[in-house]
């Protein structure tokens, strides 16, 4: 739980922060500059890496995602998007899953007598729709700087039970169900980092460290593996660092905005 109470404490702050610096900076912005910065539509391909927190590290360790964000950049800098990730990795913490009907080397047997592998990997969905700032300092243009963001949405994770051949009766679709702990709720995150949308439709990009917080349940509500109902309310935590690739699509060049 420490640990727990450091990481929301770090989220906190930061978010404080932030806008602590928003809030010092926007009354001396210049208007000029508030008059050249585009309102830009944008897709964004993004990677994060996260390490799982609260009850989430109980059966997971580090995970990675992959996704995209579809978004809108007002003038005044204001940012909306909805977002969605997929989420995995091979770190999973769970012991003693299967060993029901696994022998001492982790295989299991087929239908056909053979012994097979057992892959156990993590996978998720998350989507998020969000607000956010991007704050003129450390900037090159109008368009670009320290940029602060928070979201809602949804989170949603399980044990995937993976094997390459054969038919396994015990991990039919229905029964690995028993097995695979799909937990899924309301998710919030934060984000503060850097953004950069440069005269290129190229060369524009986000950068920095994210937090996820999730009220999850578990969607099977009993475990097969230790013949128990699992109804508790979860906490699920994810913080690491982020990064996206922009693709702006602006209505005429913009060189002419970052002439000073």
């Amino acid at each position: 739980m420490n640990v727990l109470k450091i990481r929301l404490s770090l989220v906190f702050v930061l978010s404080f922060c932030a806008f602590q610096l928003y809030a010092q900076t926007s009354a001396d912005e210049n208007n000029e500059e508030k008059a050249n910065a585009e309102g830009i539509p944008f897709v964004r391909f993004q990677y994060q890496y996260s390490a799982a927190g609260g009850d989430l590290e109980d059966r997971f360790g580090n995970i990675h995602g992959v996704g995209g964000a579809f978004g809108y950049k007002t003038k005044s800098n204001w940012e909306f998007e909805i977002e969605g990730n997929y989420l995995f990795s091979r770190d999973v913490k769970v012991q003693g899953l299967l060993d029901d009907i696994i022998n001492s080397a982790g295989d299991v047997t087929d239908s056909d007598g053979e012994l097979v592998k057992l892959i156990y990997e993590q996978r998720g969905l998350s989507f998020y729709a969000s607000v956010g700032k991007v704050l003129n300092l450390l900037s090159p243009n109008p368009n670009s700087g320290i940029f602060i963001q928070a979201g809602v949405g949804y989170l949603q994770h399980k044990i995937k039970i993976d094997y390459r051949d054969g038919t396994v009766f015990q991990l039919s679709d229905e029964m690995v169900k028993g097995y695979d702990r799909l937990h899924s709720g309301l998710a919030f995150r934060q984000f503060i980092g850097y953004q950069y949308f440069g005269k290129s439709n190229l060369v524009n990009f986000y950068a920095g460290f994210e937090f996820n917080q999730a009220i999850t349940y578990n969607r099977r509500k009993y475990n097969y593996d230790s013949r128990s109902y699992d109804t508790e309310q979860k906490l699920d935590l994810l913080s690491g660092f982020k990064v996206g690739w922009i693709i702006p699509f602006r209505s005429r060049a913009s060189e002419e905005f970052y002439y000073y």
